[in-house]
């Protein structure tokens, strides 16, 4: 699994992690959600812990959901780099594959297909990620002049 620390009974669960200040501040195993208020101010998700599954609410922050490994026939084209930043303090960088990304309107992230490595999250296969917050991302375009 792409992300440390994970139960072996919850391995097939995606991971939500979060960072404050560049600093991971939270992680759950997902089970369902994230869902966003009509306002869009803070964001609903279920989650499986040792104290069992229970909803919390949050806001503000860069979060990343691991999805988990994704299987294709084929290995898409590598497009992008995307280094990702918690505070001053990058966190993740992401070999983005693939050309399209599509916006989740519920919590107003991008859901795209990549490597990732860092201190907290990496994976040497492709994962797909969401990816929202209040972080920044640069992006650089791989073989585009």
């Amino acid at each position: 699994m792409a992300v440390a620390n994970a139960s072996s009974q919850d391995q097939n669960l995606p991971v939500l992690v979060c960072f404050s200040g560049g600093e991971e501040i939270f992680r759950k195993n997902v089970v369902e959600g994230p869902f966003a208020d009509e306002y869009k101010f803070a964001h609903e998700i279920k989650v499986s812990d040792s104290e069992g599954q229970h909803w919390v609410n949050f806001s503000g922050g860069m979060c990343v959901i691991d999805q988990g490994e994704v299987f294709n026939k084929k290995q898409p084209k590598l497009t992008d780099n995307l280094s990702c930043y918690s505070g001053a303090k990058k966190v993740v960088t992401f070999d983005v594959y693939g050309e399209e990304t599509t916006i989740d309107e519920y919590v107003e992230g991008r859901t795209f297909l990549a490597k990732a490595s860092g201190s907290v999250i990496a994976s040497n296969s492709i994962h797909q990620y969401l990816l929202f917050g209040s972080g920044t991302c640069i992006g650089e375009e791989i073989g585009e002049d």
